[in-house]
């Protein structure tokens, strides 16, 4: 595959990559072939970098089935979920948690909620000459988001963050992720013991009641889904919106257009999730024996990286991919994932990220980057700048 010893040594669960430092890597990879031998974990895997190639494993469910890596990464502390699950499991359990982003909380929320959130918390910014975008809004506005469509107590988001943080830190920091997942479980049980008994407007309402061809949810599972939804939700929705806002406010003439002319927001959005998607790799596992795939020998159980940061900057598909452009009208994404494994929330985390665009373009139409470099997205799993300052006005 002509990948030298150096790139193979480079370990996406460690690589801290900042900018388009992570972009000029997988470049070179992606020139010398559509699949690369680099390292994860520790462990040797194998990325797929091509569009054409990486849309056609996402939907290829026999060479990479999903449910082992879900298993291996989220299982032991978020618990059993549709996530982890093939076949015919996955189908009715997925069916089971549709209420999680269909449901009637999740309408009222589209409809009015999250404009009124994300004014909630540009309310909390008036006034202010400079703030951290990422500490002040893009960190809490998810979070919050999350814990109104459950029903969750409010005032407690800065420890659901906190447990969301956790949770996602499994395999690499075992002790904390099971601390958070323990933490987080306690909290939940008697709200879902309550919500057995009455009801209420909400999302784990919806769930407990659930039932499809005569199953239902256990307490159990309730806690599995609910768990899963602040890593897998609130975490990549924060860094998407970091990440839109950096790629405006650092050109002062995208920002300018966004504010001009809101019809291109929607766009704006959609160029966010080619230019820089916020889960840069989905990690799955090889099928339990020997696979070739697009030219390479996978062994049996690799490792297996799904690179959407690479297939959406392939020049093949997209030209001067490189280049965040507001002109562009991408299309065929593989942003949320295509086949029987598309992410369910896919429809609610863009209107997510269209409210909190449109609330701050209106509220702080002379808002003005004071960092470009500190702002900058890091990682190269889950992509996302750390610190996001900026003046009001």
């Amino acid at each position: 595959m002509g990948t030298s010893a150096a790139d193979e040594d480079f370990d996406f669960a460690r690589e801290r990559p900042r900018g388009e430092e992570l972009h000029r890597f997988l470049a070179r990879l992606r020139e010398r072939g559509p699949v690369a031998r680099v390292r994860f974990g520790g462990a040797p895997a194998w990325v797929i970098l091509r569009y054409a190639e990486l849309a056609r494993a996402f939907r290829d469910g026999v060479r990479f089935p999903p449910g082992p890596a879900y298993a291996a990464t989220t299982e032991p502390v978020v618990g059993r979920s549709f996530i982890s699950m093939d076949g015919e499991q996955h189908r009715i359990y997925r069916r089971l948690a549709t209420p999680a982003f269909h449901s009637s909380a999740v309408a009222r929320l589209e409809e009015t909620g999250l404009a009124e959130l994300a004014r909630e918390l540009a309310d909390e910014l008036a006034g202010r000459a400079e703030a951290d975008l990422v500490a002040s809004f893009t960190h809490r506005f998810p979070i919050r988001m999350i814990s109104r469509l459950l029903g969750l107590p409010r005032g407690d988001e800065e420890r659901f963050s906190a447990w969301a943080v956790g949770l996602l830190a499994f395999p690499f920091d075992p002790e904390l992720a099971r601390r958070a997942s323990a933490e987080f479980t306690d909290y939940l049980l008697p709200i879902v013991a309550e919500r057995r008994r009455r009801p209420q407007g909400d999302v784990i309402s919806e769930l407990v009641r659930a039932e499809v061809e005569g199953r239902r949810l256990s307490d159990e599972d309730v806690l599995s889904h609910v768990r899963l939804l602040f890593p897998t939700g609130a975490e990549t929705a924060t860094s998407a919106l970091g990440t839109l806002l950096y790629a405006l406010l650092c050109e002062p003439e995208r920002w300018k257009r966004v504010v001009d002319e809101p019809e291109e927001r929607h766009w704006a959005v959609e160029e966010l999730l080619r230019w820089e998607n916020p889960v840069a790799v989905v990690p799955r596992v090889a099928a339990p024996e020997p696979i070739a795939f697009a030219g390479a020998e996978i062994p049996a159980n690799a490792p297996v990286l799904f690179c959407i940061a690479a297939a959406h900057r392939d020049p093949a598909v997209f030209p001067d991919p490189d280049r965040f452009d507001l002109a562009r009208r991408p299309m065929g994404l593989l942003s949320f994932g295509p086949g029987v494994r598309t992410c369910p929330g896919l429809h609610l985390a863009r209107k997510e990220l269209r409210a909190a665009l449109d609330v701050l373009a209106e509220r702080f139409p002379g808002m003005r980057l004071l960092d470009r470099d500190a702002a900058v997205p890091v990682g190269a799993v889950l992509r996302a700048p750390e610190r996001l300052p900026v003046a009001l006005r």
